[in-house]
Order: C-alpha cells, then structure tokens, then sequence
C-alpha cells in the first residue's frame, strides 16, 4: 500500500519535471532560430533601396542554415535551407527579402560595395574584400554574378507580385 502511495506522489512530480525539460529545450531551440523577415516593398519606380536596415544578419550558423521565408501572396511562410558553397564557410548569412507590388517583371541589381570603411577592423580593415560569396532566392534559381571590381553584384528578376526572401552566405560578417 504505501509502494503505491509512493509512487502516485511520484508520477505527477515525473510529469511536471518531464515537461519543464520540454519547455526549456523548446524555448532554447526557438530562440537560436532564424526568424522570417519582413518584405522590402520594391515598385517600378524605385531606382535604389538601401536594405542595410532589413537585413537580418546570423553568425556562426554552420554550413547549413535554416530560414522562414517572407510571407507569399498566399499569406504561407515556409522554411528554406540553404547550403554553404564551400566548406570552408564560417556560418554567416544575411537575409532580407523583396516584394514586387508592381504589375511588371522588374530587373534590378543587389550591390554590395567592397570598399568600406564604416564598422572595418582597425587593425586588420576588409577594404576591397568579397562581401557576398552567392546568394538564394527562396523560389527560383540562383542569382547570377554580374563582374565588377569594386563590389559584389548579382541580377536579379522579381515578378508581379512575389514576395521573394534571398539568403545570402557572406565572406565577411
């Protein structure tokens, strides 16, 4: 008889202390999560944006790195990965994402210059360093490098109406 009482003293105190683990094994994986970003909204009229502001960067993140895209026209989030191109990447990424509220295909170019001195090393600056290694759309193919000598440049095709969110893997935080 007490074998039992023992052990129906124990079982919700196993279940209480099985669901805190639960909790905080959640809590921690959620918060190491990347998260999805809101759309930069591009119109057939906008010559340059400057996506600084709404790019979301993660360091450290491996060669895998998992993301939630931008809300569709649908109103569906989904979750992307994205693989380094080399394995020598150190795990960081930027995300940001576009929409085309036009009723036109728009052609544009991301540009990321090579020479900046705003937030360099003091000792070791990355002056006229590669910024964007590639870069993933969450729908389409791979962006295409335009050659430049002072910046990274990559074309891009934004149809009417998509929201498309872009991982880039970068080569310097």
């Amino acid at each position: 008889m007490t074998n039992i009482r023992t052990l129906s003293r124990a079982v919700p105190r196993l279940a209480a202390l099985w669901i805190a683990a639960l909790t905080t094994a959640y809590l921690c994986l959620a918060a190491s999560a990347a998260f999805a970003v809101e759309p930069v909204k591009i119109a057939r009229d906008d010559n340059a944006l400057d996506l600084t502001a709404t790019t979301e960067i993660y360091t450290n993140q491996g060669e895998a790195f998992q993301v939630s895209t931008a809300a569709g026209a649908d109103g569906i989030r989904r979750r992307i990965e994205v693989r380094s191109s080399s394995p020598e990447h150190q795990g960081d990424w930027a995300v940001f994402a576009l929409a085309n509220v036009s009723e036109e295909q728009l052609e544009r170019v991301i540009v990321a210059p090579h020479f900046r001195l705003s937030g360099s090393r003091m000792f070791w600056p990355d002056l006229g360093s590669e910024r964007i290694m590639a870069i993933t759309p969450s729908e389409g193919f791979a962006l295409d490098r335009v050659p430049s000598p002072d910046a990274d440049v990559f074309r891009i095709t934004l149809n009417p109406g998509t929201v498309i969110t872009f991982v880039a893997e970068l080569a310097t935080p």
